[in-house]
């Protein structure tokens, strides 16, 4: 692939694994003809590696800074600086194939695709602790399926600068969560054409600690609620939760007798709704067991289920409800967007 582009990201006190993803990052079998990043304030030293970065490398590397900017400004601003109209996106703090960009620029060659989204995966020698463990069992062991129900993220995706016009850019508007599957969705309302790769060549690192998966749930349920984006998946998530937290109350009084049976049997058969997150979890962990997935795990997976869900509704009523009156302004106009 001939054609010059441009790859941007963002950051922020990435210091700890800056020297992995720069490392990767100089091993591609196609290197990026630039790199613009955009630093959104670091104080543990990453900008300063940035800067020697940018003496040391054969590729053009032009450093950005902009104290306390959110990803989505932070990418805007390196695509608007970007020399070549060729855009390649990712997030400083994966790891990276060294064919991860030739696997999503080659598609380019032919002139009629002009967005190409990359897949991603976990690296499960990664999963060492009780919590990464529990979130593996809860994705799945992260079998992401390329289909017409997965939403293209910013770690691994390319386009036409003429692509990241038509929709406006990333929406700047939100807090901290939602810019990547808001512009994604924005795509998909244009009609526009993705091409797929399958071949995952990003690594995603995933958080060590139950707290780390409690506030990124936090994080993303106020993107959506902020982007007002996922009110189905709210309220199902709102309703099962519910179900789950009154069953023991309605298996009670079955057994006490207090009300009639007629009444109170199919009350308790609606409850059981409750349970449906506990029967996947268990389903795939029973798939996954093992002395790495062991019942402990399992019973951790029912916990993180319970504080990601509880956590992500929290963050999705602040982000919808007590949202400033621009940002819901502002989802309106996406959402008569979305829903024309």
């Amino acid at each position: 692939m001939n054609k010059p582009f441009t790859l941007v990201s963002t950051v922020f006190n990435e210091i700890n694994r800056l020297d992995q993803t720069i490392a990767d990052i100089e091993a591609q079998t196609l290197p990026p003809t630039q790199i613009i990043i955009t630093d959104a304030g670091s104080t543990d030293g990453t900008y300063e590696r940035l800067m020697r970065w940018k003496t040391e490398s054969k590729i053009e590397i032009v450093v950005l800074v902009k104290e306390r900017c959110n990803v989505a400004e932070g990418r805007n601003m390196a695509i608007q600086a970007a020399k070549y109209d060729l855009i390649a996106s990712t997030d400083f703090g994966c790891r990276f194939l060294p064919k991860w960009l030739e696997s999503i620029m080659t598609p380019f060659e032919d002139e009629k695709i002009r967005i190409v989204a990359g897949s991603y995966k976990v690296r499960e020698e990664y999963v060492d602790t009780l919590a990464a463990k529990a979130d593996w069992v809860l994705a799945n062991a992260y079998q992401i399926q390329m289909d017409q129900y997965f939403v293209p993220s910013s770690r691994s995706i390319a386009y036409y600068r003429e692509i990241w016009e038509s929709v406006g850019g990333y929406p700047e508007w939100v807090t901290l969560a939602a810019d990547d599957s808001t512009f994604a969705y924005l795509i998909f309302k244009k009609g526009i054409k993705m091409h797929y790769v399958d071949e995952p060549n990003v690594y995603w690192l995933r958080h060590k600690t139950f707290t780390g998966f409690k506030k990124e749930c936090w994080r993303y349920g106020l993107g959506e609620g902020e982007t007002q984006v996922g009110m189905r998946n709210f309220l199902s998530n709102l309703v099962e939760t519910s179900c789950r937290y009154t069953l023991p109350i309605g298996i009670m009084l079955l057994i006490s007798g207090l009300l009639p049976l007629w009444f109170i049997l199919p009350v308790v058969a609606v409850q059981t709704f409750g349970l449906r997150s506990y029967k996947n979890a268990f389903k795939n962990w029973w798939r996954l067991r093992s002395d790495k997935y062991n019942f402990q795990v399992f019973l951790a997976s029912l916990y993180l289920t319970e504080i990601s869900r509880l956590t992500h509704m929290k963050g999705y009523i602040q982000g919808y409800w007590y949202s400033p009156e621009f940002r819901k302004q502002e989802a309106k106009k996406l959402q008569a967007i979305l829903n024309a």
